[in-house]
C-alpha cells in the first residue's frame, strides 16, 4: 500500500467526506488517469489545498478509498455478515444469495473501483487487500458460529473447508448479480433472480448429479 493517509488535526471531516464521495464517483465514471485532484476538489467544493491536508498524493485518495470500502464490506451491519448471523452456515446459503444480491447494489462503487484497479495499476492495490479476504471471512464465519441460537441442521462435509466453502458461496452469488445489476444482462441464466438464488443454493447443496451423488 502506499504510506497513510495525512490527516490534518484541524481539517473537518466532513470535507473529507465529501473529498471520498467526490472522488469515489469520478474514478467510477472517467478513471483515475482520466480524474485529477482538481476535479475532486471541484466536485467535492473544497479548496484543492484542502485535499492535501489529508492525501499526499492522488493515489491516496485511490488507496484509501478502496480501504474504506473494504473495512465496510465486513462491518456487522452489512447485508452479507447479517444473513451470517442470522441463520448458521450451510444453511443460509439461500439467505446469503439474496445478501449478495444487497451487497452488489450497496457496493457497486466499490466493485467497479476493483475493475479500475485492475486496468489502470495491473490490480496492485486490491491484490493486497484481497490477501486478506479469507481472513475476514474466517473471522465473520467463526462470529457467527460462536452465537448461541447457531445450531445448523445441516452440516459442511467433513472433506470440504468450511471456509472456502462459505467463500466460494458468496462470490458465485456476487458474480452473478454483478452481471445483473452492474453490467445489465438482466436473467442471463434465463432465471429471475429468486429462481437463480435458489437453484445456486440447490446446486451448492446437492451438486448437479441425479441423487446428489459426487464422483
Amino acid at each position: 500500500m502506499t504510506k497513510k493517509t495525512k490527516i490534518g488535526k484541524t481539517a473537518p471531516a466532513a470535507n473529507l467526506d465529501r473529498i471520498l464521495a467526490a472522488a469515489s464517483d469520478l474514478f467510477t465514471r472517467q478513471g483515475f488517469h482520466g480524474t485529477s485532484t482538481r476535479d475532486i476538489a471541484a466536485q467535492a467544493g473544497v479548496s484543492l489545498g484542502n485535499i492535501y491536508n489529508y492525501f499526499g498524493t492522488k493515489e491516496e485518495v485511490f488507496v484509501s478509498l478502496l480501504e474504506k470500502y473494504e473495512k465496510e464490506y465486513f462491518s456487522p451491519d452489512q447485508p452479507l455478515i447479517k444473513a451470517l448471523s442470522s441463520t448458521a452456515f450451510p444453511d443460509n446459503i439461500e439467505q446469503l444469495g439474496f445478501a449478495s444480491r444487497e451487497t452488489v447494489e450497496k457496493f457497486s462503487a466499490y466493485i467497479l473501483l476493483i475493475y479500475v484497479d485492475v486496468v489502470e495499476f495491473k490490480a496492485r492495490h486490491v491484490a493486497k487487500l484481497f490477501s486478506n479476504m479469507r481472513a475476514g471471512y474466517s473471522a465473520a464465519l467463526k462470529s457467527a458460529e460462536a452465537k448461541p441460537h447457531h445450531k445448523p441442521r445441516s452440516k459442511v462435509a467433513p472433506d470440504v473447508d468450511p471456509v472456502a466453502a462459505l467463500m466460494m458461496v458468496t462470490w458465485n452469488y456476487s458474480n452473478y448479480f454483478i452481471m445483473e445489476k452492474l453490467f445489465k444482462v438482466k436473467g442471463h441464466y434465463g432465471l429471475g433472480d429468486t429462481e437463480a438464488v435458489k437453484l445456486f443454493a440447490r446446486v451448492f447443496k446437492r451438486g448437479i448429479l441425479a441423487g446428489g451423488r459426487s464422483c
